[in-house]
């Protein structure tokens, strides 16, 4: 096993990896704002863990955004930050600062066209969703274009495909592929099984509609952020289980998961309890930190309340992917965890877990950011993560074949 120092330098120096950590000058350990803004994102600039130690660089570009980071509602306010995402997040101004990404394009950028599409969801209640198309004008190939299904994250209580636009334009663009945004139903209005639900609608949409819109139902991707990334998990794991029946003709190439939510705290318990397999180099890199506080917990569990609804087990494989039974039918999987970020422990957890039941899985540490590292994506540690998101997909769809 790795010692910390060496696992970092393999993170932070490897061919295909992130820039070196860095406490910056003395205006990143001193400047108030910088302070208030790494203490707002959670991060912790007196951590003497060399991958917790905060990226400066990410902190300073943050604060360039015009956010007043105080008045960012509480994550579990429904309104509150379904009124944040509408009014600040997704400002225009806002959304221009935050993408100036800089990184190295596989071929000039393309013209990507938008449609927007409506799904009938299969609950029998009549109402419907929304999906968010994109791809350019290029002419596809004879067997049809691979297709990338988005899911936002927000907690299952806000977003909208919105909020990962760009990326899927700039995966569009540089992939020739087709991106696909679910604009899946909300809770707590809709609570578990609706945003599953809608999500399963949407990769049967796309299985049926595939000569429509070009798609090669032999290269799909599964791809999502937070929430979105558990509802990734739980939809792979579907995948995997009726893939010769209500999934049939439809092949899932890649899974990537941004930051997931593998578990309801209390299921997440319940796996390290019974868990039965060795920790990860990973995993072993954080074994001395502690864990979330009951306070940051408590809030998870309300937020994953709002989800689960009032009758809902926090202990169903769909809500807490961790307490599955992986098989290799599982589809290949990357996951992404932020060093600073509460949720890092369940997202490699979940790795080491895929791995156990025999999936070809793998996972990564983005060193000193939190959470939501794609605040700001003008930072060499983003930019280098978007290459590197969009180069497994190019590998997994065979692009360069």
């Amino acid at each position: 096993m790795l010692s910390t120092e060496e696992a970092t330098a393999s993170i932070t120096n490897k061919s295909d990896g992130f820039v070196d950590l860095h406490h910056g000058n003395g205006l990143g350990l001193t400047d108030p704002l910088l302070l208030a803004i790494a203490a707002d994102l959670g991060l912790n600039l007196s951590s003497q863990h060399p991958l917790l130690r905060p990226n400066m660089d990410f902190v300073q570009e943050v604060a360039k955004l015009p956010i007043d980071f105080a008045s960012v509602p509480s994550g579990t306010d429904v309104q509150g930050m379904r009124r944040w995402i509408k009014e600040v997040y997704l400002d225009p101004v806002l959304i221009e600062a935050r993408n100036k990404c800089k990184f190295n394009r596989r071929r000039p950028q393309q013209k990507v066209n938008k449609t927007v599409v409506s799904v009938k969801s299969s609950d029998g209640s009549g109402e419907t969703f929304e999906l968010w198309i994109y791809q350019t004008d290029d002419k596809p190939p004879a067997r049809g274009k691979p297709a990338l299904m988005m899911l936002h994250g927000g907690g299952w209580i806000h977003g909208t495909p919105l909020c990962d636009e760009v990326f899927a334009e700039t995966l569009a663009s540089e992939l020739d592929i087709v991106t696909v945004g679910v604009d899946y139903r909300l809770a707590p209005e809709y609570p578990f099984p609706t945003p599953l639900n809608d999500c399963v609608d949407a990769l049967k949409w796309v299985l049926q509609h595939a000569d429509t819109h070009n798609i090669d139902t032999s290269r799909i991707g599964l791809w999502g952020a937070s929430a979105g990334a558990n509802l990734a998990a739980a939809l792979a794991v579907k995948y995997s289980q009726e893939k010769d029946t209500q999934f049939a003709g439809l092949s899932v190439s890649l899974v990537s998961l941004v930051v997931p939510v593998a578990g309801h705290p209390k299921a997440f318990s319940r796996f390290s309890k019974n868990r039965k397999f060795p920790k990860s180099d990973n995993e072993a890199l954080f074994e001395e930190e502690s864990p979330p506080s009951e306070h940051v917990i408590a809030g998870a569990e309300k937020l994953l309340g709002m989800y689960i609804g009032e009758h809902g087990d926090p202990f169903d494989p769909l809500i807490s992917p961790i307490l599955a039974n992986p098989t290799p039918a599982h589809p290949r999987t990357h996951i992404t965890v932020a060093a600073c970020d509460i949720l890092r422990d369940q997202g490699l957890a979940y790795g080491q877990f895929l791995r156990s039941g025999g999936v070809q899985a793998t996972d990564e540490v983005l060193p000193g950011v939190p959470h939501a590292f794609t605040y700001s994506m003008n930072t060499p540690l983003v930019e280098r993560w978007v290459e590197d998101e969009r180069d497994r997909f190019a590998q997994a769809f065979a692009l360069d074949e």
